[in-house]
C-alpha cells in the first residue's frame, strides 16, 4: 500500500511557454464531437520519468511534437460551440499547444516509483495554462519537459477527455514517441467522429439504472465534509487476484470462471461501501468504463481518435451487496459488461446529445481500468519510463498495471477513517 508520492522541495525553474504548431498545413473547419465527449470534462494529467537524456533531449521533444500534430491536428484547435450549443473542436485557426522548459536541482529518484502522484509535485511537472477553466480558450494537450540533475528528466501532459480517452492518447502518446525515434506511425489516426452521430429521430432504450436519481440516506456528504480525503494505491499481485478469483466463482451465482478484473472491481465495491458503513436501504451504483470500439456492429476503424467508452451501472442497496457472495457482485459485473452492444451505445449517444446527465456522487463508485494501456512503452530514444497519474475524482478507482508484480493496483481516495477500515479489509485478503 502507498500514499501518494510527495516531494515538497521540489523546487524547479520554468520557461515561459512557447507554442508547438503543426510543422505542415493541416485540415481546416471543424470537427464534430460525439455527445458522448461531454461526459469527462477534465484535463487528464500524467508524468512520465525518465533516468537518462542528453542534451537535446528539449528539442527532440519538442520538434516531434509539432511533426505528431499534423496527424493529431484536432490537439492544436480548441473547442467551440454551434448555434444549437454543441461542442466541436475549431481547427480554422490553431492556437497550438502550450510547450514549457523547465529544471531542477532535484535528482530524479526523489519521486520514487509512486503510480499516484501528490498534486503538489503534480503542479510543478505538469504545465497548468492560465485559460484552462475557460472552456473556449483553453489549450486541449499541453507539455512539460523538466532536466533532473544527473541527466534524468520527465514529461508532464495534461489532456482534455473531450477530445481522447485512454486509448486514443496513449495512441497519440506513442505515435509521439515514434517521431521521436525517427519512425513512420505504426498506427494512423481516424478523425471521422460522425461515425458516432445521433440517430434523428432519437431512438432511447431504458430504462436505465445509471440516470436513476438516489438519496443521501447514509449521510455521505457530512462524512466527506468532516474529514480529510487520504488517497493510496492498493497492489494487488497475481496471488491476492488469485484468491479473489477461486472467492467470486464459489457458488452457483456465475460460472466456473471470472477475469481478474471482474473479481478484483466486485471487491473493491464491497470493501469500499463497507468501509463507508453505509445503511442497509442505502442505494449504491457501480459504473464500468467499458470500451465499446469492438463492440458496434460495424468496429470503428482502427485508430479512432476520440471517446469511445460507456459506462454502464449495477444498482442494488447496501443490504443485498454485503448479504450476497462475491460470485452475485461478479455476476452483476458480468452481465452489464454484455449488455454493452452497438444498440446500447447508439442508445447512449441519443440520450446525451437531448439530455444534461448530472453526475451525483452519493453512493456511486466509477472503476476505470488502465491496465491495457502501454504507458510503460512511450520510449522517446532513452529508455521506457516510469509512469504516474494524478489524483482521480473521489468516486473513482483507477485500475493500473503493476509491472513490479505482473498484478492491478488500485488507486482510490476515501475519507480518513473509511480508509483506514477499507486498508485492514485489503489487509484481511491475506488471511483468506
Amino acid at each position: 500500500m502507498e500514499a501518494s508520492t510527495k516531494n515538497s522541495s521540489l523546487i524547479i525553474e520554468r520557461s515561459s511557454p512557447t507554442v508547438v504548431l503543426p510543422e505542415q498545413e493541416t485540415q481546416k473547419g471543424s470537427i464534430f464531437l460525439s455527445s458522448l465527449e461531454k461526459m469527462s470534462p477534465l484535463m487528464v494529467r500524467s508524468i512520465y520519468s525518465f533516468d537518462k537524456s542528453d542534451a537535446n533531449v528539449v528539442d527532440v521533444i519538442k520538434q516531434a511534437l509539432a511533426k505528431v500534430l499534423v496527424h493529431y491536428h484536432p490537439l492544436a484547435g480548441r473547442l467551440a460551440k454551434n448555434s444549437q450549443g454543441k461542442l466541436f473542436v475549431h481547427c480554422q485557426k490553431k492556437l497550438g499547444v502550450p510547450f514549457v522548459e523547465a529544471m531542477t536541482n532535484s535528482e530524479i529518484e526523489s519521486l520514487g516509483d509512486s503510480r499516484l502522484v501528490d498534486s503538489d509535485v503534480l503542479d510543478k511537472l505538469v504545465y497548468k495554462d492560465p485559460m484552462e477553466d475557460i472552456l473556449e480558450a483553453a489549450p486541449l494537450l499541453t507539455a512539460q519537459v523538466t532536466k533532473f540533475r544527473c541527466e534524468g528528466f520527465t514529461l508532464g501532459v495534461a489532456i482534455s477527455h473531450y477530445i481522447a480517452d485512454g486509448e486514443s492518447a496513449m495512441n497519440f502518446m506513442n505515435a509521439w514517441t515514434e517521431i521521436a525515434r525517427g519512425k513512420s506511425l505504426s498506427l494512423v489516426p481516424c478523425h471521422d467522429r460522425t461515425i458516432l452521430k445521433p440517430r434523428m429521430p432519437p431512438q432511447i432504450m431504458g430504462p436505465y439504472d445509471e440516470f436513476v436519481q438516489i438519496s443521501d440516506v447514509s449521510n455521505l456528504m457530512a462524512l466527506y465534509e468532516e474529514q480529510q480525503l487520504i488517497y493510496k494505491s492498493f497492489h494487488f499481485d497475481a496471488d491476492k487476484l488469485a484468491t479473489l478469483k477461486r472467492m467470486a466463482t464459489k457458488g452457483e451465482q456465475v460460472t466456473s470462471t471470472c477475469t481478474s478484473f471482474e473479481a478484483l472491481a466486485a471487491f473493491v465495491w464491497r470493501v469500499r461501501s463497507m468501509a463507508l458503513k453505509m445503511k442497509l436501504h442505502q442505494q449504491l451504483k457501480l459504473h464500468l468504463a467499458v470500451n465499446f470500439r469492438s463492440r458496434l456492429t460495424a468496429p470503428l476503424p482502427e485508430g479512432y481518435f476520440g471517446n469511445a467508452v460507456v459506462f454502464p451501472c449495477c444498482l442494488c442497496t447496501m443490504g443485498e451487496l454485503i448479504e450476497e457472495p462475491l460470485s452475485a457482485s461478479v455476476k452483476r459485473i458480468k452481465k452489464i459488461i454484455e449488455s454493452v452492444n452497438g444498440y446500447y451505445v447508439q442508445s447512449r449517444i441519443d440520450y446525451y446529445d437531448i439530455n444534461t446527465f448530472e453526475q451525483h456522487p452519493v453512493g456511486r463508485l466509477l472503476i476505470s481500468s488502465w491496465t491495457r494501456l502501454e504507458y510503460g512503452s512511450t520510449d522517446f530514444g532513452w529508455g521506457e519510463p516510469r509512469f504516474g497519474a494524478g489524483k482521480p475524482p473521489r468516486e473513482t478507482c483507477l485500475f493500473m498495471k503493476d509491472g513490479r508484480k505482473k498484478g492491478i493496483v488500485a488507486v482510490l481516495g476515501l475519507p480518513l477513517s473509511a480508509m483506514n477500515t477499507f486498508e485492514k479489509l485489503v489487509c484481511d485478503l491475506n488471511d483468506a
